[in-house]
């Protein structure tokens, strides 16, 4: 089967997703029409790329606002076909865990806040209105041999803070003491309103507005992005024991540093890994020496303080071990040390870990140039006998979900629909993205990891591809919907009805829409 039939057979098993057959048929085809439209990836162009611009549309609108389903069942085909991509009945599912930004331009669309624009210099932070989604990716690589690996989202959940409460304005303002730790603040020298001069009214506001700032402080320790991350790993965990084939696998997680705290080392469900990057100068501990002689004072938990992650890297005496791993297109060398096991007081005193230290590799900006350095990677394992080759390489693959990002965000256009409400806010995002995964694992079970001929011939300008991009797929997916014979389409766009268009708009033929004549010639 080719791309596009592969793609519609995943997307049946989506029938069980929805209440009704016509609820996923109607989801079903404004999927197809935000893969395939070029310009922005709007509910509105959807409609237009699949014909529906003259009959009604409010029932395209409201797949994702009114009809309930769940959105983390539309990853489900992604697991059922997963078997088939591992190398072996025995072999690790590897998983990468990483948040993204959707940008938008306004703060009254439900769950966006401000956050930090990634765009922005390192000499200077910017500031940008968007929407924190947390995503989890699986990693399959070639079963053949070693080659680059390819992510497959598996969530994308959607993650928004809590929304600090605002202070009546009627209220007089909160005063400082006098021991303020901010200097030069003016309200300072204020002296405190009496609380005997404020009405019954003011009082009970005030009342109300403490007891909301009390749920806030809870919210905001609920919502921290690494108690996000430990659900999405606890879900992703719960759906592989689900299947019998993924029942028994380990599953290893690599997180950055956001996500190397108390709360995610600890909170590791059964037969799960998880690997992390680590402060430079965290504090280690070897383990606890059991006394021989009668016990004086309170039990020791920790042992002597053991170097930190960047006294391993300066220090000889570690001996450095050469690893084969994959990664920018080839077979390298990756020198690291190790030293394990240790304890790091964040993560409690019963859980020993590995630290692995990845030396900087040297790279030449041009031929003949002088030798340069990258930085070195400090990590962190929470198994201290897991294969040192498999979690190096393991850490590597995890750039793939830095390619979902792009993807996602520029050639699909995660978060530019213009949704207001506060269901279709958090499933449309999940949509599309679930859309882009089983286009890629369509690509893996039709074309397998390498580029075929099935694509278009690359650029002069490109000398070669190892794999097909996201774009080879997109071209090579619009290519196949409109070459189908018009007796036997695969998609049926009966939005082109002859009774729906208006009489002063109705020609010979059904009208097209820009979209789709763009696509159609694309």
């Amino acid at each position: 089967m080719n791309l596009l039939e592969t793609l519609d057979l995943l997307l049946q098993s989506w029938r069980d997703v929805f209440p009704q057959e016509r609820t996923f048929l109607r989801a079903r085809r404004l999927l197809f029409g935000l893969l395939v439209s070029v310009r922005m990836h709007l509910t509105s162009n959807a409609i237009c790329a699949t014909g529906r611009q003259f009959v009604d549309w409010s029932a395209d609108y409201r797949v994702c606002s009114r009809s309930q389903w769940d959105p983390h069942r539309l990853f489900d085909p992604v697991f059922d076909h997963l078997p088939r991509l591992l190398a072996s009945p025995e072999a690790p599912v590897l998983m990468a865990l990483d948040d993204t930004l959707c940008r938008k331009t306004s703060s009254r669309i439900p769950g966006t806040s401000m956050g930090r624009d990634p765009m922005s210099p390192p000499f200077h932070v910017n500031l940008c209105y968007g929407q924190r989604f947390v995503q989890a990716s699986i990693l399959v690589t070639p079963t053949q041999q070693p080659g680059p690996a390819r992510a497959l989202p598996v969530r994308f959940e959607f993650a928004p803070p809590a929304s600090k409460p605002r202070q009546p304005k009627n209220l007089p303002a909160k005063t400082s003491s006098p021991h303020d730790p901010v200097q030069g603040n003016p309200t300072s020298a204020l002296p405190a309103a009496p609380e005997n001069l404020l009405t019954a009214e003011d009082l009970e506001k005030q009342k109300q507005w403490n007891a909301a700032m009390e749920v806030y402080k809870k919210e905001k320790k609920e919502r921290r992005l690494p108690l996000v991350g430990v659900k999405v790993i606890g879900s992703v965990r719960e759906e592989m024991n689900q299947r019998a084939e993924l029942r028994d696998r380990i599953l290893i997680v690599s997180g950055d540093g956001s996500y190397t705290t108390r709360d995610v080392v600890r909170n590791q469900p059964e037969k799960t890994i998880y690997i992390g990057r680590i402060r430079k100068d965290a504090k280690l501990c070897y383990p606890a020496v059991v006394a021989t002689g009668k016990p004086v004072g309170r039990p020791r938990h920790y042992g002597a303080p053991a170097p930190t992650p960047a006294q391993i890297l300066q220090d000889d005496s570690y001996a450095t071990v050469l690893v084969q791993c994959f990664a920018a297109g080839k077979m390298h060398e990756v020198p690291v040390k190790v030293l394990g096991p240790v304890y790091w007081r964040n993560a409690g005193c019963d859980l020993p870990l590995q630290v692995v230290v990845i030396k900087p590799l040297g790279y030449r900006r041009r031929k003949g140039g002088r030798l340069m350095y990258r930085k070195a990677a400090f990590l962190i394992c929470t198994d201290p006998t897991l294969d040192l080759q498999q979690l190096v390489q393991a850490y590597l693959y995890r750039w793939e979900i830095e390619c979902n990002h792009r993807d996602e965000k520029s050639l699909l256009g995660v978060g530019q629909g213009q949704v207001w409400n506060p269901d279709a806010v958090r499933r449309l995002p999940q949509l599309q993205v679930a859309g882009y995964s089983l286009l890629v694992q369509a690509s893996l079970l039709s074309t397998g990891f390498e580029r075929t001929d099935d694509f278009l011939p690359l650029p002069k300008w490109r000398r070669k591809s190892a794999r097909p991009s996201l774009l080879d797929l997109l071209v090579l997916l619009r290519g196949q919907i409109f070459s189908r014979g018009v007796d036997q389409p695969l998609l049926d766009l009966d939005a082109v009805a002859a009774a729906a268009v208006p009489p002063r708009l109705k020609p010979s033929k059904p009208p097209l829409a820009a979209e789709t004549l763009t696509t159609m010639a694309a």
